[in-house]
């Protein structure tokens, strides 16, 4: 087990996977319901939109994510008397309004940085 974090580099986790989608704090609770039964982890990364024309870098794209959307976050939110109350607007509602902001849970790190590193510098 030991050898696998010193002869593997990040590049290796994501071999094969695919692109990253962003999905938008201004889109809509529905939307996101669908998003996340679409997607394997139960989650999804809440990001505000890129600028149009500007190359990134790592400091911008870790100040657009805003955090990750569960499906225990959109559960709690529509279970709250006020959403019980009036359903349409609950789904209609920006995800902005029901994540939680942690851009800290984004982590970028360079393909070719070893697995043992990784670690490291997780903790």
């Amino acid at each position: 087990m030991a050898s696998v974090l010193v002869y593997h580099v990040v590049g290796d986790l994501t071999v094969g996977k695919p692109e990253l989608v962003e999905f938008h704090e201004t889109e809509t609770v529905e939307s996101a319901i669908r998003a996340i039964a679409e997607s394997p982890e139960g989650s999804i990364p809440v990001w505000k939109k890129r600028s149009q024309g500007v190359i990134e870098n790592s400091d911008m794209r870790q100040t657009r994510f805003v955090g990750i959307l569960s499906s225990f976050d959109v559960v709690g939110f529509l279970a709250k008397s006020s959403c019980l109350e009036d359903q349409d607007k609950a789904l209609k509602t920006p995800v902005s309004e029901v994540v939680v902001r942690n851009n800290y849970m984004l982590k970028l790190v360079d393909p070719g940085t070893r697995l043992g590193n990784l670690v490291f510098a997780l903790y």
